[in-house]
């Protein structure tokens, strides 16, 4: 398992492409792991070379103690960059993987070519009984009891009526979530509000977000876009993960943002 020590933590990470390709980070949601991008990778590495990799408490990097934030994932992202040898690159993350990647944007404007946000708003409204009960639940009872609400809230239902096989695969990745990471990142979910640093971002933006998505709806994708000089909002047809339910519309969607005014 390839393991890249960042910022005092060890990550698990994919490099998939060819390296003359442009390079593309993606950071994946919370309670998922780099698996999440499987069927849209297929429609990217023929356009770059991708980084994918496990946030810190997720899948097979390492749960470091205490609450995170985004500042710290956001370094978490520059510093693994920094060990591959990318000093520019285009980055997309989804939910707190697209408040990380905007973070990493705001940090670092110099490095980010490219940026892409989907179904994440500058500010996540906290769910029924507030996000330190949902943090408390997964560490006193554990993700089990989470499962089914998060199947519910990610993924539309007409995807779910399909059967596909990767709603169970994600589910099992979720499940199998270490309790203190996950709870861990709940801290970034709750705490964040990136209103005040958007206009830090240079990198041209693009905002994501699912037409059938109950999280994020189109109207705090333009929130969103509206505090980033120049960026555009696109709405994908999808739930709160458009990489696995529309996976080559998503794929068509970022790559057109990222290389088609190259």
């Amino acid at each position: 398992m390839p393991q890249l020590i960042s910022n005092g933590a060890s990550h698990y990470y994919r490099l998939e492409g060819n390296p003359s390709r442009a390079p593309l980070i993606l950071v994946h949601p919370i309670g998922a792991d780099h698996s999440l991008w499987d069927l849209a990778i297929p429609y990217l590495l023929p356009h770059f070379q991708v980084l994918r990799y496990d946030l810190r408490g997720h899948g097979g990097s390492m749960a470091t103690p205490g609450e995170y934030s985004v500042d710290l994932l956001a370094n978490d992202l520059l510093r693994l960059a920094d060990e591959i040898g990318w000093s520019k690159f285009s980055v997309c993350g989804i939910s707190v993987g697209g408040m990380t990647a905007a973070r990493a944007a705001a940090l670092a404007p110099e490095r980010i070519e490219k940026l892409v946000v989907c179904s994440a708003s500058s500010h996540m409204h906290a769910p029924p009984g507030g996000w330190d009960a949902r943090a408390e639940t997964a560490r006193t009872v554990g993700l089990n009891a989470l499962a089914t609400s998060m199947v519910e809230r990610m993924f539309s239902a007409e995807f779910r009526a399909t059967g596909n096989p990767h709603i169970d695969t994600l589910r099992t990745v979720f499940l199998t979530t270490p309790r203190e990471g996950y709870a861990s990142t709940v801290a970034v979910l709750r705490d964040t509000d990136l209103h005040d640093t958007l206009p830090q971002i240079k990198a041209p933006t693009l905002i994501v977000t699912g037409k059938t998505d109950p999280l994020v709806p189109a109207s705090a994708g333009i929130e969103f876009k509206s505090g980033i000089a120049g960026a555009r909002h696109e709405e994908v047809d999808a739930g709160h993960f458009p990489p696995v339910e529309a996976p080559e519309q998503f794929a068509n969607v970022l790559t057109e943002h990222i290389l088609g005014s190259r």
